[in-house]
């Protein structure tokens, strides 16, 4: 019985000119691996030679695999000295393929995880890679998530090498850069870093790549755990990567200065350093004029507010500070809530929580049925609870607008946090009324205020000290016309913020 041990030191081994030596040690590190394909056959004619295939069924192309790569050289052996074999087949045999040499058993197994195929001939110390990877995935379609009415309307899928290309289509610049890494001790996932590297400050690249490496981990299989790995701020709920799935965002970030980190089998992809702006910004605020962009941003940022805000200001007002509402108003709430048994508080609680389960579930279900779910079942728990008396239908107004607001706010994971931030306040305004308000608020400035990514202070460029972040508040709340636009945001290379001007 082979044991951890035994594979452990098999994958230290090295290769040995004996075929059959090798191919022992290789099948006792892939015992029991129905999908691992291991054909071992004779080519050449006079001088026949021994080869060993190996790969993974459905991670490779088998067409390519089969018909270009193996009758490329399998005819063609005959009067070729022993000595030159292997020189043939990995550089005149494998015409249509992409091929390297490997010399260790732990490099044989690392290909063949990764969707390659590897060849081993008899009486070398060395196999070959043949990089001819197919793994199925669903191709380029319309973004879900991050809908836009003008601009691309190609995203990201699960394939990093096809991610890359659709940045490279944008970006059509040597000087764009991708640095390549693996994380994670079993699932060995590929991490890449694209960057301009003479925009691109390299210090955030260094440290982005000492974050990862800070960390041993068993897999990777999502950006939103690199996220959770690398970020500084690990208790705050506000995200410090910013996650998307459009390429055109993505190209645009990194000519701003910014770095992409792309993940294999994900389609989000992370960018850094990021700030609060970043976060209300739609991906095609570029594309429409800086009159309408400036209106509908102001829009986001009335309605994050909202988002955060308008619950606990009703339980504020309602409960301590009734007397700052006219009279009329007063006597309207408290008609509505005639009947009701509960407390402003716990009807704001009730129908905050029947909103998020309601949220939940659209989410979880298929999409026209999660659709209706929210529709529906909004109308009816809304309509069910002021008819029955437990809320009155003041709430379900507040609640209603409260949760139509946080919907506008561009980016999921930033929505969310300002989600809980609600609580947050809901819970000061019932405790202190319209001082417990300001004071959540307050609070939630202040630790906006601490948080930076990656050195960027996160509410850049309103903390802007001097005239150095000044430029950035070009493209804040209102958004300067794009021939006003002249330099990238403060995290560029000092000698490279020019991105814009005439020519002389």
């Amino acid at each position: 019985m082979k044991t951890m041990h035994d594979s452990n030191n098999v994958i230290l081994a090295p290769l040995t000119t004996s075929l059959q030596d090798n191919i022992d040690a290789y099948e006792v590190l892939f015992d029991k691996c129905a999908d691992v394909v291991k054909r071992k056959f004779t080519i050449g004619g006079a001088n026949k030679i021994d080869i060993y295939m190996t790969y993974i069924d459905l991670l490779v192309d088998r067409k390519l695999l089969e018909e270009d790569t193996v009758k490329s050289f399998i005819y063609f052996m005959d009067n070729l000295p022993e000595t030159e074999q292997f020189d043939y087949i990995m550089n005149k045999g494998l015409r249509t393929a992409d091929a390297s040499e490997l010399i260790t058993m732990e490099d044989i197994v690392q290909a063949v995880l990764a969707g390659d195929a590897v060849i081993m001939v008899d009486g070398f110390k060395k196999a070959i890679k043949i990089a001819i990877r197919g793994y199925p995935g669903r191709s380029v379609s319309e973004a879900d998530t991050e809908v836009s009415v003008r601009g691309a309307k190609d995203s990201f899928v699960e394939s990093m090498a096809i991610n890359k290309v659709l940045i490279r289509r944008r970006i059509r610049d040597s000087k764009l850069k991708i640095e390549q890494m693996k994380v994670g001790v079993r699932s060995r996932t590929d991490v890449a870093i694209m960057y301009i590297e003479d925009i691109a400050e390299y210090g955030l690249v260094e440290e982005i790549k000492k974050r990862m490496n800070d960390f041993v981990i068993d897999g990777v299989l999502d950006s939103g755990m690199i996220e959770q790995l690398a970020e500084a701020h690990w208790h705050s709920p506000f995200p410090q990567f910013q996650s998307t799935v459009r390429p055109d965002k993505v190209a645009s970030g990194i000519l701003e200065g910014r770095i992409a980190v792309l993940i294999d089998n994900t389609p989000f992809i992370l960018m850094l350093p990021t700030t609060v702006n970043s976060f209300f910004q739609a991906a095609d605020d570029y594309y429409n004029r800086w009159e309408i962009v400036t209106f509908t941003r102001i829009i986001r940022y009335f309605a994050a507010f909202i988002a955060i805000a308008l619950p606990g200001l009703y339980i504020a007002i309602a409960n301590y500070q009734s007397e700052m509402i006219p009279t009329s108003l007063t006597l309207s709430f408290a008609a509505a809530r005639e009947g009701v048994p509960f407390s402003v508080v716990f009807e704001v609680i009730i129908m905050e929580v029947a909103f998020e389960l309601l949220r939940e579930a659209g989410i979880r279900l298929p999409g026209p049925m999660g659709n209706t779910i929210g529709i529906v079942g909004g109308l009816i728990i809304g309509d069910a609870a002021v008819s029955a008396n437990i809320v009155s239908p003041i709430i379900v107004i507040v609640v209603a607008l409260t949760a139509v607001a946080s919907f506008t706010i561009p980016n999921e994971a930033f929505a969310t946090a300002f989600r809980l931030s609600r609580y947050l306040v809901i819970a000061f305004s019932a405790w202190l009324g319209l001082y417990g308000f300001i004071c959540a608020l307050v609070l939630i400035f202040i630790h906006l205020s601490s948080l930076e990514s990656f050195g960027i202070p996160y509410l850049m460029p309103y903390v802007a000290s001097g005239l150095e972040g000044g430029e950035d508040a070009r493209d804040s709340i209102i958004r300067f016309p794009t021939n006003k636009l002249h330099k990238r945001p403060i995290y560029a290379k000092k000698d490279e913020r020019v991105r814009l001007k005439k020519k002389e």
